[in-house]
């Protein structure tokens, strides 16, 4: 099976398609950092230009439910804003109309659903994958749209009962309802008390 998590107005048939915008098509209305799936269903798993919108905490989340529902050896792809490269089009930019495209870039539309709450420098998004248990096979650069960059990543997952045993904590912690992604500090805190 394969998820596409986030699918947003991607929906693809032959693959399980879930966004928690309930207005969109899809085959199940479902946040993607607190998955609803079994353990190692998914042989693939993608998720296009949705991490920004979830935000860190959330993003570490997420990568953990992709590991857990990720059979072992299970493909990971992410596409996401390469920031250094949009912070680098604005500055070298002289032409107004081009900064506000460059600026919707950075904090995505005021529509709801499309904000983006987080853009990844590339290097920390590779920490937070592999910190997740997974290995990146392929990193690649591209313009998702003129002036706008992107970083696409595909990983694989990495059996590990260290990881295993974080995927189980994360998601006790998710069904126990301790969890506040509106309280960073507590976030953090409660991070470091999983390791």
């Amino acid at each position: 099976m394969k998820l596409n998590a986030g699918c947003g107005h991607n929906y693809i048939e032959g693959w399980i398609n879930i966004d928690i915008n309930p207005s969109l098509k899809t085959d199940a209305v479902m946040s993607m950092h607190d998955l609803d799936f079994k353990d190692e269903i998914f042989d693939e798993i993608m998720a296009i230009h949705v991490i920004e919108h979830i935000g860190f905490f959330k993003t570490k989340y997420f990568l953990s439910e992709a590991y857990r529902t990720l059979s072992n050896g299970g493909t990971l792809f992410l596409d996401t804003p390469h920031i250094e490269k949009t912070f680098e089009n604005f500055i070298n930019s002289k032409n107004p109309s081009e900064r506000e495209i460059i600026l919707g870039w950075v904090y995505g539309s005021e529509s709801k659903w499309n904000n983006h709450i987080y853009c990844f420098p590339v290097e920390l998004l590779e920490s937070l994958i592999e910190e997740a248990g997974f290995v990146i096979t392929q990193k690649e650069f591209y313009d998702y749209e003129p002036l706008r960059p992107s970083v696409k990543i595909k990983a694989y997952k990495k059996k590990s009962p260290k990881k295993d045993r974080l995927c189980l904590i994360r998601k006790e912690a998710l069904k126990s309802g301790k969890i506040d992604f509106t309280d960073e500090q507590a976030m953090h805190k409660m991070e470091l008390s999983f390791v």
